[in-house]
């Protein structure tokens, strides 16, 4: 007998085996078991303490009393703390800062680090977070969060060590500032598809569940979920290639090869796309 006759064959055997036994008795066994299983914050705990970490030392390299991490929240530029050194932390992570509004929306639409030796002359201040937390900000330097090309969210620093009035920050502690958000926002960016693959097995999780319940989720109906995940584009696209990924490896080995050789060729092909714009560039 071939393999694949084998397979046909098991396939079949399975589900007449399950529609013959009563499975009842096993499902809340079974429900039990996988309710059980927790994988929530498993992949980003470790990776925002390591953003904590690095913003502690940041912050004292840079003699600031304050700092915090600002990242992404939705598509429409808008920003959300996801972490922060402050007396005030608490009340600075349920905070939202429309698209553009502020100097980290300022910072984060542009691109380019802007440091203010007294917000209360700057324009683009957003007053209403020290409104809200009961903080009062008088110097700030604030510097993105980038990967490749992509902005990811913004570093800021608040305030200075001791009392008031505070030196304004110097062009070397802005380059001590970049030099820390590189490393940060590489994280940043690892935090952030960390989340969504959390949300992902989570969901599958949920998935597995529904099959024992006796109802199947459909393809498109995963898809309209990713689609309404709160997260980076760049994300939610991935997430959607898993989902085609998956459906086109459930097929059958021929078209996980044929799926794995066109995955490789493109790569290899925008590899040296890239090898010939830098060299272009580079002339």
């Amino acid at each position: 007998m071939s393999e694949e006759s084998f397979d046909s064959g098991y396939d079949e055997f399975s589900q007449d085996a399950y529609t013959t036994v009563d499975a009842e008795p096993f499902a809340a066994q079974l429900r039990e078991v996988i309710d059980a299983i927790d994988v929530s914050d498993s992949l980003t705990t470790p990776l925002k303490r390591a953003i904590e970490d690095l913003l502690q030392l940041a912050a004292k390299t840079v003699g600031s009393e304050e700092a915090s991490v600002l990242v992404r929240d939705g598509s429409e530029g808008g920003l959300k703390f996801l972490t922060a050194i402050s007396d005030v932390k608490e009340e600075l992570l349920k905070l939202h800062i429309p698209a553009g509004k502020g100097i980290a929306g300022l910072v984060f639409s542009s691109g380019q680090p802007m440091a203010v030796s007294d917000v209360s002359n700057e324009g683009s201040f957003w007053s209403e977070a020290d409104e809200k937390t009961g903080f009062k900000t008088i110097t700030l330097l604030a510097t993105p969060l980038r990967t490749c090309n992509e902005m990811v969210g913004v570093l800021e620093f608040v305030n200075r060590t001791g009392e008031p009035p505070y030196p304004p920050f110097t062009p070397e502690e802005m380059d001590h500032a970049a030099y820390f958000a590189d490393a940060i926002a590489r994280i940043v960016d690892a935090h952030e598809i960390a989340e969504l693959v959390e949300s992902i097995f989570d969901r599958s999780i949920k998935t597995v569940i529904s099959g024992i319940e006796g109802s199947q989720e459909s393809t498109e109906d995963l898809r309209e979920w990713v689609k309404s995940i709160v997260t980076a584009p760049e994300h939610r696209d991935m997430g959607m290639l898993w989902i085609s990924l998956r459906e086109i490896f459930s097929k059958g080995e021929a078209e996980r090869e044929l799926c794995r050789d066109l995955l490789e060729t493109f790569a290899r092909f925008t590899e040296k796309r890239s090898a010939v714009n830098t060299s272009y560039s580079g002339f």
